[in-house]
C-alpha cells in the first residue's frame, strides 16, 4: 500500500511540475469526480459566515478537524453504540497541488458530545472515497459504512462491517463490477421490500476516451449484499448524486438521479420491486445538474424534488407530476451537493448547499410551505466545498451541520442553537399569558418531555426565576409574568 501511495505522489508532482513553478502562491484544487478545478490563493482570507433571525446557526465553527484532507463524503451516525452520533468522513484524492499525502476514510467518534480532536479509527485501506453512506446491511443489528469509491484507477466499493465496539477499518466486503466504475455516490434503500437494504450507485468511466457507464443495483438477499450487480440502467452517462422516494404514490419508493452535461437528470420508477431501466421523467435539458433530494416542501403529502443546479431549483409534486417552481436568487457554479433538513424545527423542511467553485454553504428557510429564494444563513469558506451532512452531535436533538471541504480544516461542525430564552413564554406564540400554563407544566417534567411536544421552542422559557433551572422554585415567578 504504501509503495503504490508513494508512486501516487510522484505520478502527482509530475504531472503538476510543468505547471507549477518555484515560488508558485496559487493552489489547485480538484473534484473527487474531477470534472471541476478551482485555483484558489495560498494564504486565503478567513470564512465568513452570515446568518438571519430565526436560523440556528452561528457565524463561524464550533467544532473544526486539524487535517489537510480532501472530503468525498460525510456521514452522521452512532457507529459504536454509546448514544452519540459519530462523524464519517470518506476522502479522495486528485490532481490537487500541492499534493495531498493521506486519503484513508476516517471516523471522529463521540464522546458525551465533543467530538475527538483526532480520528481514532482510520481505514487500512487507502481509495479514492466520493460518497459514504451508513446502513446495517447485514443484518447484525450494527451500522456499516458502504463506501462508494472510484476516482481514476476506479477503485471497487467496499464494506466496513459493523461491530458492538464500531466498524472494522478493514473492508470486508468489495463489489465486482464488469469493466470497473468511479462510483460517485451511493443509496442504501429496500427497493423490493423484502426487509434488507439494497444499494444503489451511480458514476461515470475514467478518461474521455471511456467516460460513461450506467447506473448498478446490489441486490441484498437476506444479508448478503450480491457482489457484481444484478441490475443497470440502459443509458449509459456521468450520474453524481441518488435519493428515493414514493413520488407517484403507490408505495413503492421511486429514484432520482441528477445527470452531469449532456444528460438529463430524471426520475426512474420503482415498479412494484422492479426499478424501471430507463427514467419516466426527465428535466427536459441536459444542462449539468449536481446534487438531488425529495422533501415534501409545501405540506401536500407529495414528495417535491430539488435539483443541484446553477442556480437550485425545486420541482413541485402535484399528484405525481413534477413541475419547476422555484429558482434561488443568483447564480452559484460549482454545485457540489444538498440536503433537506428541518432546521428551525417548524414542522417543514428547509434546504442547505454546499459549493465547490466558491466554498459557499447556504440554507434556504420553508415558511409556510414555500423556500425563500435567498438564502437565510450562509458559510463562506476559503477552501472548496465538497459535501455536506445532517445530526446531532451534541445530544441536544437539535440538527447540527457537518460541512466537508478540500483543505484544512477539512470538517467543521456547526452547533443548532436554541431559539433566544423569552421566560414565561412556553407556547412560543409571543405572549405570557393563560395558553402558556400546560406546557410550563409540562416542562416542569423534564427536557424529554417538553422538547418533544414544542421542539420549536426553548425549554429554559421555563426557567422564569433565572436561577439556570428548571424546577418547582419557578412556579411563583411564572404566575407573575403571566400578563406581565
Amino acid at each position: 500500500m504504501r509503495g503504490r501511495k508513494m508512486r501516487t505522489r510522484v505520478l502527482l508532482l509530475c504531472a503538476l511540475a510543468t505547471t507549477w513553478g518555484a515560488g508558485a502562491r496559487e493552489r489547485l484544487e480538484v473534484s473527487y469526480d474531477s470534472h471541476e478545478t478551482i485555483r484558489l490563493k495560498d494564504a486565503p482570507a478567513a470564512p465568513v459566515g452570515a446568518a438571519r433571525a430565526g436560523v440556528p446557526y452561528g457565524a463561524v465553527p464550533d467544532w473544526s478537524n486539524t487535517l489537510r484532507r480532501q472530503c468525498g463524503g460525510l456521514a452522521v451516525a452512532d457507529l459504536n453504540g454509546d448514544g452519540w452520533n459519530d462523524v464519517v468522513v470518506g476522502c479522495y484524492i486528485s490532481n490537487s497541488y500541492p499534493p495531498y499525502t493521506d486519503w484513508e476514510n476516517l471516523i471522529y467518534y463521540n464522546t458525551g458530545g465533543q467530538l475527538e480532536a483526532n480520528p481514532s479509527w482510520v481505514s487500512t485501506d487507502e481509495v479514492s472515497t466520493g460518497d459514504v453512506q451508513v446502513a446495517d446491511l447485514n443484518g447484525d443489528g450494527y451500522p456499516d459504512i458502504f463506501s462508494a469509491n472510484g476516482g481514476s484507477s476506479m477503485s471497487p466499493c467496499v464494506i466496513y462491517f459493523g461491530s458492538p465496539t464500531g466498524p472494522s477499518p478493514t473492508p470486508g466486503w468489495t463489489s465486482n463490477i464488469p469493466n470497473r466504475c468511479w462510483t460517485n455516490y451511493a443509496l442504501p434503500f429496500d427497493f423490493d421490500h423484502d426487509g434488507d437494504r439494497d444499494v444503489l450507485i451511480c458514476g461515470q468511466g475514467n478518461s474521455s476516451n471511456d467516460p460513461y457507464r450506467p447506473m448498478f443495483l446490489f441486490r441484498n438477499n437476506n444479508g448478503a449484499l450480491e457482489t457484481t450487480p444484478s441490475w443497470q440502467s440502459a443509458e449509459t452517462s456521468i450520474q453524481n448524486f441518488l435519493d428515493a422516494a414514493d413520488y407517484d404514490g403507490d408505495g413503492w419508493e421511486d429514484v432520482a438521479v441528477s445527470k452531469w452535461a449532456n444528460f438529463q437528470s430524471g426520475v426512474y420508477r420503482n415498479l412494484a420491486g422492479t426499478l424501471a431501466t430507463t427514467p419516466a421523467w426527465t428535466v427536459g435539458n441536459t444542462d449539468t445538474d449536481k446534487g438531488v433530494g425529495w422533501a415534501d416542501v409545501d405540506g401536500d403529502g407529495w414528495p417535491d424534488l430539488a435539483l443541484g443546479h446553477s442556480p437550485t431549483r425545486l420541482y413541485t409534486n402535484l399528484g405525481g407530476t413534477l413541475s419547476l417552481t422555484w429558482n434561488a436568487v443568483g447564480t452559484y457554479f460549482g454545485h457540489s451537493d444538498l440536503r433537506f433538513c428541518d432546521v428551525d424545527r417548524d414542522g417543514d423542511p428547509d434546504l442547505a448547499e454546499i459549493h465547490f467553485s466558491n466554498g459557499k454553504a447556504q440554507l434556504y428557510l420553508n415558511t409556510g410551505g414555500a423556500l425563500e429564494p435567498v438564502p437565510a444563513w450562509s458559510y463562506d469558506s476559503p477552501d472548496v466545498g465538497t459535501a455536506l451532512a445532517f445530526g446531532d452531535i451534541n445530544g441536544d436533538r437539535r440538527p447540527d451541520l457537518v460541512l466537508g471541504f478540500s483543505g484544512v480544516p477539512s470538517v467543521v461542525v456547526f452547533y443548532a442553537r436554541p431559539p433566544a430564552v423569552v421566560p414565561g413564554d412556553l407556547n412560543c406564540d409571543g405572549a405570557v399569558d393563560f395558553d402558556d400554563i400546560d406546557p410550563f407544566v409540562l416542562a416542569l417534567s423534564g427536557y424529554d418531555a417538553y422538547d418533544a411536544e414544542y421542539p420549536a421552542c426553548n425549554w429554559l422559557n421555563a426557567d422564569a426565576n433565572g436561577d439556570g433551572a428548571v424546577d418547582f422554585d419557578d412556579i411563583d415567578a411564572f404566575v407573575a409574568l403571566i400578563g406581565s
